[in-house]
């Protein structure tokens, strides 16, 4: 249920945050640099307002945070970051209706595809001997998709761990991060035939 805070706004509760498909690219571009609500406005083409509404709904939900602000020309310009690493839990994300669930997964794939095309166009996807791009179709019983999702949570859960003792090392050693995508999925897929 969503509080009251201050100035007589109403904060929104986890679920329905993340249900406009713009505040997951938000959060998105904020998880791989700082960005700016003028920023995004330009690359979404809409009025700069409806963009700093957007960041301030996510700033107050904690998924992003201020940086850093400066002031160009007499005009002030606020940074963000993401401030969570996972966009949306699997609790959250079962809270949701099945249309803001939909707008979700969507929001997410165009914004996974989109990386992929500017690794892609980069040459960066493919510049690693090691880097790793599979998709699999399977035929799975109940138990089966149980321990494949099961499986899938786990490496999340090691993923992020892998993440934070990199930046830990990173910190002490002054290196130059690695810019690297990592991606899980396993759904149902449709019928064929």
């Amino acid at each position: 249920m969503a509080q009251p805070t201050g100035e007589g706004r109403r904060e929104l509760p986890p679920r329905d945050v993340l249900r406009h498909p713009l505040r997951v690219r938000i959060v998105a571009a904020c998880s791989q640099r700082e960005v700016t609500p003028r920023e995004i406005a330009d690359l979404e083409k809409i009025h700069p307002k409806t963009t700093r509404n957007h960041f301030r709904v996510l700033e107050n939900a904690g998924y992003l945070r201020r940086v850093r602000e400066e002031t160009v020309r007499g005009v002030r310009r606020v940074f963000y970051r993401a401030d969570r690493l996972a966009v949306i839990t699997d609790d959250e994300f079962g809270r949701m209706t099945t249309g803001q669930q939909h707008h979700l997964s969507e929001a997410v794939i165009r914004d996974f595809f989109a990386r992929c095309w500017e690794s892609l166009e980069a040459g960066t996807l493919d510049a690693r001997d090691d880097s790793h791009l599979t998709w699999i179709p399977f035929q799975l019983d109940e138990p089966g998709w149980r321990d494949l999702m099961s499986e899938l949570a786990q490496m999340l859960d090691r993923s992020t761990e892998i993440q934070a003792e990199s930046s830990a090392r990173l910190r002490k050693s002054g290196e130059q991060p690695i810019p690297t995508t990592f991606a899980l999925a396993g759904f149902e897929s449709p019928r064929l035939g």
